[in-house]
């Protein structure tokens, strides 16, 4: 192993290749904005956070109106009217129907299933669409710092939780800062 001129090969404690950088190297372009680069970081953390709630709010709302949706054809409401109060097609109602095969009649008059899954679509319908907003402001957020230059895409990567192909393809054509 030969050493570089100015730099002496370093071993570790257990005998292996040590990096022989003497300090991280800084961008030049990031030191002056550390208080943006921040900023974003935090946003983009939250959002991350923000994202993950919301997902996990929808997956309990759509089990729970699915329930709703295989007790309401068990008690005998017919798969047009639960099609036309839950906006799932004929198909997809059957199936969520087809899939609760332990389920007793509940007694429960029309009405009280009508109202009740009417309610379940529409909180389904807001969580997804504060969903949307969270996912709308996280791509701001994305092309704000590619535009800055305040983070690269393996970094957006890492604090968003998306690949960073997926990043370069989302922004593909955005104009960035030089």
């Amino acid at each position: 192993m030969q050493a570089q001129p100015g730099s002496t090969p370093r071993r570790s404690t257990t005998g292996r290749y040590t990096y022989r950088a003497k300090a991280p190297v800084e961008r030049e372009d990031r030191t002056p904005a550390t208080g943006e680069h921040n900023k974003l970081i935090h946003s983009l953390t939250a959002h991350k956070q923000l994202l993950s709630q919301a997902t996990s709010a929808i997956r309990a709302l759509t089990a729970a109106r699915n329930e709703m949706i295989a007790q309401a054809l068990e008690d005998g409401l017919t798969l047009a009217t639960i099609s036309a109060l839950t906006g799932e097609n004929i198909r997809a109602v059957r199936t969520i129907g087809l899939a609760y095969d332990d389920l007793h009649p509940s007694e429960l008059p029309r009405g009280a299933h009508v109202d009740g899954l009417r309610a379940k679509s529409e909180q389904l319908k807001a969580a997804e669409r504060h969903r949307d907003q969270i996912v709308n402001q996280r791509e701001a957020l994305i092309v704000t710092a590619l535009r800055t230059q305040a983070c690269d895409e393996l970094e957006l990567a890492s604090l968003t939780g998306l690949t960073p192909d997926h990043i370069r393809r989302s922004t593909r054509g955005i104009a960035r800062s030089a």
